[in-house]
């Protein structure tokens, strides 16, 4: 028997990429007034500018956020299942909102912004879909959607953690930030390896935690933004991918040497970009 295929209705994906849309133009045109919030921690004063753009694009990001929801629990195979929760799938969209919202807001006015505007709207309509897919395991797009989000999360999280650096934001910010994105982010990853669990996002808060470390002591690092990124990436990917293999209980001795292995070359690598580059 052939596995049975569920896409999303149309009408609901059309409603919910105009708002994305209008929400983003109204981004770039509406100049709403900046407010900064101060406070004052360990001593030392910490700051946080709220301006129009940043604001808009938490909007979109909650839009986006509901609209998921909405569409996921249209799912076929949700049907009647009121309790069930939804949130896992609103993680990436949610995410990927924010982070290319964030990148089309550096691009400047004209046909550049427009075409970029475009694009995030076929990504975000994209990964959308690719939601829905996920939600039934015995879906014949299961693999190839699955397979999308991962690389999606993984490119979220690099161009997230160089956005922050280019921003040049405080430490405790950055690392504050980073590392609950970071965390959201793995146990999406986790739940598309192993059933989302109490144990899986558990493994998540500990990927949050130690790309938070790490952001931490990059951000004293005189590097690139780019390289402060793919610095990052390296213990993202490798703690995911050593929760990936306790989770289904393959952790063995060998596989703790490749993973040291593979670092180890990664972060050498990485490194020499860095500091190569200047």
């Amino acid at each position: 028997m052939s596995a049975t295929r569920f896409l999303p209705s149309r009408d609901r994906l059309s409603v919910l990429t105009a708002m994305i849309v209008l929400a983003y133009a109204l981004a770039r045109f509406l100049d709403l007034p900046a407010r900064t919030l101060t406070t004052t921690l360990f001593g030392s004063p910490l700051g946080l500018d709220l301006d129009g753009p940043l604001l808009m694009l938490v909007l979109v990001a909650a839009l986006i956020s509901a609209g998921a929801d909405t569409l996921i629990r249209s799912h076929p195979t949700l049907a009647g299942q009121i309790g069930r929760r939804t949130f896992i799938h609103w993680i990436l969209p949610g995410a990927t909102a924010i982070v290319l919202g964030a990148a089309l807001n550096q691009l400047p006015d004209g046909p550049l912004w427009w075409l970029g505007l475009v694009v995030v709207a076929v990504a975000l309509i994209a990964v959308l879909v690719a939601e829905y897919t996920a939600v039934d395991r015995n879906d014949a797009g299961w693999d190839l959607a699955a397979l999308g989000l991962t690389a999606l999360a993984y490119a979220v999280a690099l161009v997230l953690f160089a956005l922050l650096r280019s921003l040049s934001v405080r430490a405790l910010v950055s690392a504050t930030v980073s590392g609950m994105v970071a965390a959201a982010l793995a146990w999406r990853l986790l739940a598309l390896k192993v059933a989302p669990s109490a144990a899986a996002a558990l493994h998540a808060a500990v990927v949050g935690l130690v790309v938070a470390e790490a952001i931490w002591a990059i951000n004293y690092w005189r590097v690139s933004p780019g390289s402060a990124g793919l610095l990052a990436m390296i213990p993202f990917y490798l703690a995911i991918g050593l929760a990936q293999q306790h989770l289904v209980g393959r952790l063995t001795a060998r596989l703790w040497i490749e993973y040291v292995v593979v670092g180890g070359l990664a972060l050498a690598i990485a490194l020499f970009y860095s500091f190569g580059q200047g």
